[in-house]
């Protein structure tokens, strides 16, 4: 089955999209609640547009699907054409969606979603620091993306210091890059209280700075044990993929190593939102599954230990049958 999916091939995409698919059919078949709410008012007016306007669960499914399709592709993107991996395929793209499907509430178009879209494409320019002639572009540009993406969850202010530690190994520390990424996530937001200003509703963007400042961001992560289950495979596959990341890491070009080690570096700042949001760790794993995503393509894109590999990839989309269809909500 995973010999479909190893290559960058049309009939390689075709099989993506129909994984895809299936990953996403249970937002159309099972109700579950649909109402979400935000404290960004950006996400709070998407998601009372969407409830008055597209009301019915299958509409907001297909949004989120179309979406995260979209973000899978361009996963795929970022890692074939930065040639993050040593074989190009659309494993990246299509354990990115898996990730994100695990879950029922995951079917739900959330703000985490949308505010995810920012985070790919500011890992895609940061991507550029080490071949720039001037890095200020590249870091201006992921400090914007990062505020946009502030629009939707507040939470994000977490990957500060992930752009930080991605200008130092990918190009040099300069005082000037940090105070560039600084003033770069603020224009979002200055345009936003500008316009809520206008409209008098300025306080809703205040209620969401005291939110950001006053809430507690390391919780308990608030998973169950049958939760857990597909982790128990998922998890020792991360570990090995990455010690053979480490195995391999002097083999290669010098920009795919520093690009293998700002996905590496992500990995943590992935995790600390899934204890920062209020929203329940299944909303959250939209950023863990960016650096997850390239691991586990790492892992199934070498062709050794094929039962090994075929028995495990099986027991992921088993459970994620489970859980989307079988699991008491």
């Amino acid at each position: 089955m995973l010999n479909l999916f190893r290559s960058n091939s049309l009939s390689a995409v075709i099989a993506f999209l129909a994984v895809a698919i299936l990953a996403r059919l249970s937002g159309f078949i099972v109700a579950f609640p649909l109402y979400l709410q935000s404290p960004t008012p950006v996400a709070q007016y998407l998601l009372d547009w969407m409830h008055h306007y597209a009301p019915m669960g299958w509409q907001s499914a297909l949004i989120a699907a179309f979406l995260l399709v979209l973000q899978g592709f361009f996963i795929n993107f970022i890692s074939n054409s930065q040639q993050v991996l040593f074989k190009e395929s659309v494993l990246p793209g299509l354990f990115f969606v898996l990730i994100n499907s695990i879950y029922l509430p995951q079917q739900l178009l959330s703000p985490q979603l949308i505010a995810n879209t920012f985070i790919i494409l500011m890992v895609y320019r940061l991507c550029f620091l080490y071949e720039s002639d001037n890095p200020l572009f590249p870091v201006l540009d992921a400090g914007i993306l990062l505020g946009l993406g502030l629009l939707f969850d507040p939470d994000l202010i977490l990957y500060l210091p992930f752009i930080l530690l991605s200008i130092i190994y990918m190009s040099k520390f300069n005082l000037r890059y940090l105070m560039v990424a600084i003033l770069a996530i603020c224009v979002p937001i200055y345009f936003l209280a500008a316009f809520l200003f206008i409209n008098g509703s300025l306080s809703d963007l205040l209620d969401t700075f005291y939110y950001t400042i006053d809430k507690t961001y390391f919780k308990p992560l608030g998973i169950t044990w049958i939760k857990g289950l597909v982790w128990y495979v998922i998890l020792p596959i991360l570990v090995f993929s990455a010690l053979q990341i480490q195995a391999n890491f002097f083999r290669n070009k010098v920009k795919t190593r520093r690009l293998q080690l700002m996905i590496l570096i992500m990995v943590p700042f992935g995790f600390f939102s899934l204890l920062a949001g209020d929203y329940g760790f299944e909303l959250a794993l939209p950023y863990l599954a960016i650096p997850l995503s390239i691991l586990l393509a790492n892992y199934y894109v070498r062709t050794s230990w094929k039962w090994l590999k075929e028995g495990s990839f099986i027991l992921i989309l088993m459970a994620i049958i489970y859980y989307q269809y079988f699991m008491p909500n």
